[in-house]
């Protein structure tokens, strides 16, 4: 993109991008399946992605016709959230809880079909005197805590300095890297707890802050969205227990947790909605309860009796047992949310343990896309994959080497098998243990059963799920998890999925993918300053990636959500997931 350099406050070249939501999140959403069971895929819409200047950053956020403040509303999910660290959060409905509890340097308002990078703790989205090796921020007066203690650039100072400590993990780590210009940034500077400081951040005063990195970064300002940049005094730093309870710079904070029951949210007093471009913070409160499966969330959420009146789900889809009594009925069809999400879905192979391609190419060829699929909720829960980036990024272009239908090609499996030398290998297969993911163990099981492969079937504990895969020495072939763009970039896709040099436990390379000739590739293309001849060449490189088969390309995802009648503003959001900021109870 145009970078925005010294003081000039006009705004960047506008993205265009195809999908519902423009510059998403990422972590890979959750394995909760859901989707209407009937009826095609919409057709992806085109939302425009722009960087707003000063004057969009300036709160209080536009009243929306018809919202009032006042009253609870109720968030009911299947699992609690595993992180609220802020520095830890990735996964798409634990970023959405963030937006109530906490605030970065920049943030994204989204009004209509259109998204606009703002500054959220910042009173714009940076400057950069040198082409965007050095980028500043000024915070925005009357920022204050849930104690109503001053929010400094010193906090966000540590609170990025705390995400390199190696217990707080499971976080992006774009800012790490680009700071101290190594993905292995740990080895570098390893945390404030030894009582070192990260040279590359300076605050001269209590409202400035400057990063300098050893390499141009045209999309800082992106970077810094993420919760990554959210302040941390270090006086409440407690660690590890700071997943339990963050200390809130938003319009939040939690007044009550147990943990994997309840979390109550009551309103920050101290929060000013005149720092604000983006949160409304309508409700007096935000009630959520964990436990209850997906059936039975969209049963109470159809019912809304009592609270429930008043409940919408940050995860949880319409699945297909109550897909067609929702679509049918006007009045439950009026109350959902449903867009496109940035997220592309796969089923992720081990490559340090699946070490034969063909064998890789394999089960691409016998997975049973179509009928996973349908368990999943049809074929409004996404469209079919064969790439490894989704329509969202800049430079996607359709390709399929696999060349097999969605059902899958068992004869094509055995042929590769037979080629691989292992004509009946044995796998283990991970998967989230919830009844929906058990069908589809079954399903995956039979189908790859019948092209030989031998299956052993291994179920994880739905709220730790994302840990296990993410392990580096797991014991699992075969697992799902799915990724969308931390901003429209393919940087942002195939450096975090298929970069070796980011493997580390809790990271996003979930395949253990390796291959040193393309991480010195990415390296080329991140730091090419012409976005759409960079996206041109991420194509070219993906499908060199694809070429190893690393992964089993899914569906690029949906997202259908229903929700109470007692609530307005709820909407499918920016991060893929249902939107909190703008909902108020009637």
């Amino acid at each position: 993109m145009t970078l925005r350099t010294g003081t000039t406050r006009a705004t960047l070249v506008t993205l265009v991008l195809a999908l519902g939501a423009a510059a998403c999140s990422s972590g890979g959403g959750s394995p909760d399946g859901g989707g209407p069971g009937k009826g095609a895929a919409p057709k992806a819409q085109v939302r425009a992605v722009s960087i707003g200047a000063a004057a969009e950053s300036k709160g209080p956020a536009r009243e929306l016709p018809g919202a009032k403040p006042g009253g609870t509303a109720t968030v009911l999910e299947r699992a609690d959230f595993n992180h609220l660290d802020p520095a830890r959060v990735y996964v798409s409905h634990e970023q959405t809880a963030e937006l109530l509890i906490s605030r970065q340097l920049t943030t994204y308002k989204q009004e209509g079909d259109h998204t606009t990078l703002v500054g959220d703790l910042a009173t714009d989205t940076g400057t950069s005197p040198d082409g965007g090796k050095t980028w500043t921020f000024t915070l925005k007066d009357g920022l204050k805590y849930e104690d109503g203690s001053p929010i400094t650039a010193q906090d966000v100072k540590y609170g990025i300095e705390r995400s390199f400590a190696k217990e707080i993990t499971g976080g992006p780590t774009w800012i790490q890297e680009w700071l101290v210009g190594n993905t292995d940034f740990r080895s570098v500077y390893d945390g404030p707890y030894g009582g070192r400081e990260l040279d590359a951040i300076k605050t001269p005063d209590a409202r400035t802050i400057t990063f300098a990195l050893p390499a141009p970064r045209g999309d800082f300002p992106f970077a810094v969205a993420m919760h990554t940049s959210t302040p941390v005094p270090r006086a409440k730093d407690t660690r590890l227990e700071y997943d339990k309870h963050p200390f809130s710079s938003g319009p939040y904070k939690i007044s009550g947790r147990e943990i994997d029951k309840s979390m109550t949210m009551v309103r920050n007093e101290h929060w000013d909605p005149n720092t604000d471009a983006v949160r409304h913070a309508y409700p007096d409160q935000w009630k959520f309860e964990f436990g209850a499966s997906n059936q039975q969330i969209n049963e109470r959420l159809i019912a809304a009796n009592g609270n429930d009146r008043s409940a919408m789900t940050f995860r949880v889809a319409v699945g297909r047992e109550v897909a067609q009594q929702v679509l049918t009925t006007p009045e439950l069809k009026a109350r959902t949310a449903d867009a496109a999400t940035p997220y592309t879905e796969y089923f992720e192979m081990n490559n340090r343990r699946l070490t034969n391609p063909k064998v890789r190419q394999a089960l691409i060829a016998a997975f049973p896309k179509e009928q996973v699929r349908q368990i999943l909720g049809g074929p409004a829960y996404g469209e079919f994959a064969t790439t490894l980036m989704g329509p969202t990024v800049l430079g996607f272009e359709p390709y399929d080497l696999a060349g097999v239908p969605p059902t899958g090609d068992v004869n094509k499996a055995k042929q590769l098998l037979a080629e691989a030398g292992t004509p009946n290998p044995t796998i283990s297969y991970a998967y989230s243990q919830t009844p929906l993911w058990e069908q589809v163990s079954v399903t995956i099981v039979q189908a790859l059963q019948q092209a030989g492969f031998k299956v052993v079937p291994q179920p994880i504990n739905d709220k730790s799920y994302y840990t296990e895969i993410g392990r580096v020495d797991n014991k699992y072939d075969l697992y799902w998890a799915g990724w969308g763009a931390d901003w429209p970039s393919a940087a942002t896709v195939l450096p975090a999925k298929f970069d070796g040099r980011k493997i580390m436990d809790d990271g996003s390379v979930y395949s253990l993918y390796d291959n040193p000739a393309t991480s010195t590739e990415m390296d080329r293309i991140t730091s090419m300053s012409d976005v759409v001849a960079a996206g041109k060449e991420w194509s070219n490189l993906e499908k060199k990636i694809m070429a190893d088969a690393p992964v089993v390309p899914f569906v690029h995802r949906r997202q259908l959500t229903l929700y109470g009648p007692g609530l307005g503003g709820v909407r499918v959001g920016f991060i893929g997931s249902t939107y909190p900021i703008d909902v108020w109870v009637k």
